[in-house]
């Protein structure tokens, strides 16, 4: 069951018990406030992860109630229905999202999924008390430097950081599932012998732990690494069925398993991602990479059924800044668990030569902030929140909408006839 707290607002008492019914319904917490002042209070005094609030009741109010907390709470509001105009109004007032009045309740459940998913505020379902934490590492668009991530993570969490910043070490397995063209044995300079292609096949190896090891690669930072096909069309051998087998044989020997699950969303994928207890998700910080971004987040909470923590990780890859920070906030409306300094050259060397960026530069800018990825996964929060900005919401993507455009044009056509009067009658 969901155990993510939610704060509704709505004086109606139609449209609070309907809300108060559905979300019980579904497994959330849910306490109530009547008034915008109640729900500031409410907010300050205890802590929720979303709120659902009657549009209507909360105009003008919504900025107090999402920075009432100390890290501002996403909130959807539910509008009128079919108002157009409104539901523009409600999200220019900062809303994250805006539920018109007449919803399913599967398309409720799958707004506020979506919010929490974005917000990093998912909390894991009840798991078995199995060893091995799972990390999967993803990202919608290809080439933004996951694998990078997922090899350097690994590395960290074994005690494998040259710069000395305390890692415990512990047992890593990497499971590279890029099964066309992964790339994990590359970053670390491998040249594995089996592959999981080959684990998937061996019927007594997918029935003994100790065979099943025998098919993976150990780093020399003691890291274990199961290793990408080294022919594409051998993915085919590896479905969901054995991916399950492999991850039941391989977890318990395991601390973490780091997974580099590449840059598909095939069934594969959503099987992984629904078994995970962190995700990772990579992002470039340029406009069709976000957007992607946002897609992949309204569709798996369309589609999957997510309990993993979930965290967003900014890879700049290119010298200039394309975006500000604050512009992807405001899209995902969650603070970066960590942001990647441009560094091709030290990054492009480190593949090169086979040696990963927190062995061969463990006091480089961008070792430091890996480290802090690192430390995300270990639920070590390294970075201090900051207020997210709204106001530049809607027009990240570029365009405004018509509406607000007709009144942006009906307000300067204002000012210019008030400026012309002026001028006449002086």
């Amino acid at each position: 069951m969901p155990g993510n707290p939610i704060l509704l607002c709505a004086p109606q008492s139609d449209l609070r018990d309907r809300l108060e019914r559905e979300l019980t319904d579904s497994g959330y917490p849910v306490s109530s406030a009547y008034s915008p002042a109640e729900a500031v209070a409410a907010l300050r005094d205890a802590r929720f992860d979303l709120v659902v609030a009657d549009g209507l009741a909360v105009t003008g109010a919504l900025g107090s109630i999402r920075n009432a907390s100390t890290i501002p709470t996403p909130c959807l509001v539910v509008a009128p229905a079919g108002d157009v105009e409104a539901r523009i109004a409600f999200l220019e007032a900062g809303a994250d999202d805006v539920l018109p009045a007449g919803w399913g309740h599967r398309e409720l459940e799958a707004r506020i999924e979506a919010l929490l998913i974005r917000s990093g505020r998912v909390q894991p379902a009840e798991r078995s008390k199995a060893p091995g934490q799972v990390v999967t590492f993803f990202s919608p668009k290809g080439g933004v430097g996951t694998t990078t991530l997922a090899v350097n993570t690994a590395l960290l969490l074994a005690g494998g950081d040259q710069a000395g910043s305390g890692f415990p070490g512990q047992k890593v397995l990497v499971l590279d599932l890029d099964l066309q063209f992964g790339q994990v044995a590359t970053h670390l300079n491998l040249n594995p012998r089996f592959d999981i292609a080959g684990l998937s096949s061996d019927e007594p190896a997918m029935n003994d732990p100790e065979v099943a090891s025998s098919y993976l690669t150990v780093h020399s930072s003691g890291i274990s690494v199961l290793a990408a096909p080294s022919i594409p069309d051998a993915e085919a051998r590896v479905g969901i069925e054995e991916l399950e087998r492999i991850l039941a044989l391989l977890r318990p020997r395991f601390d973490h398993v780091v997974i580099d699950a590449g840059s598909r969303l095939d069934p594969r994928t959503l099987w992984t991602l629904e078994q995970a207890d962190t995700h990772i998700f990579v992002i470039f910080p340029e406009i069709a990479a976000l957007r992607a971004t946002s897609l992949m987040l309204g569709y798996l909470a369309e589609t999957a059924t997510l309990r993993a923590r979930t965290h967003f990780v900014v890879n700049h890859i290119f010298p200039k800044e394309l975006l500000k920070t604050r512009d992807i906030e405001n899209l995902l409306r969650a603070h970066p668990a960590a942001e990647i300094p441009y560094t091709e050259v030290e990054m492009v060397r480190a593949v090169n030569e086979g040696v990963p960026l927190v062995i061969s530069r463990p006091t480089s800018p961008a070792a430091a902030a890996l480290r802090q990825v690192a430390q995300t996964v270990m639920g070590i929060d390294s970075r201090p929140p900051t207020p997210v900005k709204p106001e530049r919401r809607g027009v990240l993507f570029g365009r405004r909408s018509a509406p607000r455009q007709a009144r942006a044009d009906r307000r300067r056509a204002r000012s210019d006839g008030e400026a012309k009067g002026r001028r006449n009658r002086s």
